[in-house]
């Protein structure tokens, strides 16, 4: 499917709203084109010239034989037909505001000129506003769609561009899509169809001057497509540099702890400046194709104009022309009004380019490939009964390099097993895993014997709590966030579940208590007082397999002991994963398994692997070598 079509085709549910759009247009067209046919009439009646008097003010009695002997009567059928329309046309409107005297004839003028703006912007309006509910309906579809298919959309994919990238399809490109739909049928029927008018009304009035005026259009057309050709291009390159222009800020914004830790406000600045300096320079290039396309296409339609004009107007100060005065003031001012129109249509063409750059970044984020998605006739898992099974898991973000080697180990229900292991050894890898985040490679993961790649993603996650070292938190309530996606719960088990995880205390402290904003990330709580409310947040969703990572690490010895109760709290009669950073947390786990380089080199219970001589020991060991204990006989 084209760009175009697949673009426009987004109007397809609101062609009701655009139908009565593109009447109000035409009808608006139609109506300016009557206020220009009836220039001819109403100078005559000013001026009290008759059909037949030139630009000279002599009545010139031999017009119809000078028509006949013209090389127009070698195309009798269609020089006669035209002027036979035309005579109908004007005749039309003369009987309209026909009077007994020129005076009244000119209030008849006068009170159907009226008439006729007051309806004409009748339908401007209804154009207008039907369109605008097109456009701004077409913008929400196109973020409704972008945001739905983030969501769909893996880990995977965010991990390799940048936030501002992201947020820039989403704000930056729909709004440059939306100017183009806005300027693109806005104008388009309106001015296509004045065109049309217009046109007519010049062929009606003389075919052989509307041949001549063409002569030039080739030229424009082409140069018109040479300058689209190039906004696309340039349009393209500055979305690129609006996103990075996002990227900065957003980076900047989510880092300003660091930014002034390390004094860098200056160098930051100067980061941000030069990537608005980028984006100001790519759309100087935008404006100076731009700016630079309408006058030189004002000056070749002026100029075909000009020409007509001196043309016909020595022809007629000769005594030698076709038309009467009138008609030629009405070909003259139809000829010049066609020019707007024109132009407009000329920069529809244009903006038409740059709106076609940011629906190819668009469609480029929708045509994305789902990796992560439910298989045709996944089943639903409602409970975990049995056990989790790794079978020979392998894993690389990229290829030839694996994170993890050929992983096998079983988790029964009811049981507690933590993964220790150097950084980068691929702990945080081999439990993203299990809520697929990622699918491995090579291998299998089994929940009841089931594949969990035939399960529904829904169902899978539902079964797990994840409380991470980084905690997540939402620019929003503490009651909202302990109740993410559980709407319409009563308070009372709110609070139960923030009583469970030691955060209920200091929640009462705040002023607005439940209803406080935690601000972005949760910035106005403490790291153990974020920690408490994603465990909260677990306890409420009460899951049955639980997913520690490193939960405690970042905390001080206080912060750490409160969220540690309440982990054990939560940890009660349910299948526990736990990546652990300190292993005086894992002492009491059913099994240890540690893992170096992708492989799980040993595995046991605290006290038989700290009897070994291996990774644990040695890791044990650098722990608690600073401590009065000792560990290891």
């Amino acid at each position: 499917m084209s760009l175009y079509r697949r673009t426009f085709s987004a109007l397809r549910p609101y062609w009701k709203h655009l139908a009565v759009a593109s009447t109000g247009a035409a009808v608006y067209a139609l109506l300016s084109g009557l206020l220009v046919w009836m220039a001819g009439p109403l100078l005559s009646t000013l001026f009290n010239v008759d059909a037949n008097t030139m630009i000279t003010g002599e009545a010139q009695p031999g017009v119809s034989e000078n028509v006949a002997s013209t090389p127009e009567s070698a195309v009798p059928d269609v020089s006669g037909g035209l002027q036979s329309l035309r005579e109908d046309m004007k005749g039309v409107v003369e009987s309209i505001v026909a009077a007994d005297s020129r005076v009244d004839t000119l209030y008849n003028f006068c009170i159907a000129i009226l008439i006729v703006v007051i309806i004409r912007n009748l339908f401007y309006y209804l154009q207008g506003f039907f369109i605008a509910y097109v456009q701004q309906s077409v913008v929400r579809d196109f973020r409704d769609k972008l945001f739905s298919k983030y969501q769909r959309l893996s880990l995977e994919y965010f991990h390799k561009r940048r936030t501002g990238e992201i947020i820039s399809r989403v704000t930056n490109d729909v709004v440059v899509l939306n100017q183009s739909i806005d300027i693109g049928f806005h104008r388009l029927i309106t001015d296509s169809v004045m065109v049309l008018v217009f046109l007519a009304f010049v062929i009606i009035l003389s075919w052989k001057l509307t041949l001549l005026s063409m002569i030039i259009m080739p030229v424009i057309f082409g140069f018109i497509w040479f300058i689209g050709k190039k906004m696309r291009k340039y349009s393209e390159k500055a979305q690129r540099r609006m996103a990075d222009v996002n990227s900065v800020l957003e980076e900047a914004v989510n880092n300003t702890r660091i930014v002034k830790a390390f004094s860098m406000e200056e160098f930051e600045s100067n980061k941000f400046f030069k990537s608005t300096y980028n984006y100001f320079r790519q759309l100087l290039r935008m404006t100076r194709i731009r700016h630079l396309s309408l006058p030189i296409n004002d000056f070749l339609t002026t100029l075909a104009g000009v020409l007509i004009l001196l043309y016909a107007g020595t022809k007629i100060i000769e005594g030698t022309g076709e038309m009467s005065a009138a008609d030629f003031m009405t070909f003259i001012i139809a000829m010049f009004a066609m020019i707007k129109p024109v132009k407009n249509l000329t920069s529809i063409h244009v903006k038409l380019q740059e709106g076609m750059a940011a629906a190819q970044r668009i469609f480029r984020v929708l045509d994305t490939p789902e990796t992560i998605k439910d298989i045709p006739g996944a089943r639903k898992i409602d409970a975990f009964t049995d056990k989790i099974e790794y079978r020979d898991v392998s894993f690389a973000y990229v290829p030839q390099e694996p994170v993890l080697r050929k992983v096998s180990f079983e988790v029964k229900r009811g049981e507690v097993v933590a993964v220790v292991g150097p950084s980068g050894a691929g702990k945080s890898t081999l439990f993203d895993l299990l809520p697929r985040f990622y699918d491995p490679q090579e291998g299998q993961i089994l929940i009841d014997g089931h594949d969990i790649r035939e399960l529904s993603l829904s169902s899978l996650r539902s079964l797990m709590g994840i409380v991470t070292q980084e905690t997540y938190l939402f620019n929003d309530t503490i009651r909202h966030n302990i109740a993410y996606g559980q709407n319409g719960l009563p308070d009372e088990r709110v609070i139960e579940a923030a009583r469970m995880a030691n955060a209920d205390r200091f929640i009462k402290q705040f002023d607005q208590g439940y209803d406080t904003i935690v601000g972005n990330r949760g910035v106005r709580l403490s790291g153990g007082q974020r920690q408490r409310i994603a465990i909260a947040r677990a306890l409420l969703k009460d899951p049955e397999i639980l997913i520690f990572d490193e939960a405690t690490s970042s905390l001080d010895t206080e912060s750490e002991a409160l969220v540690q109760e309440a982990i054990d709290r939560l940890m009660t009669s349910r299948t526990t994963l736990v990546i652990a950073h300190r292993l005086s947390t894992i002492q009491n786990a059913d099994r240890i398994l540690v893992l170096d380089r992708g492989e799980i080199v040993q595995r046991g219970t605290h006290e038989d692997l700290v009897k070994e001589d291996g990774m644990y020991r040695r890791l044990y060991t650098m722990q608690f070598r600073d401590t009065h204990e000792h560990p290891v006989s």
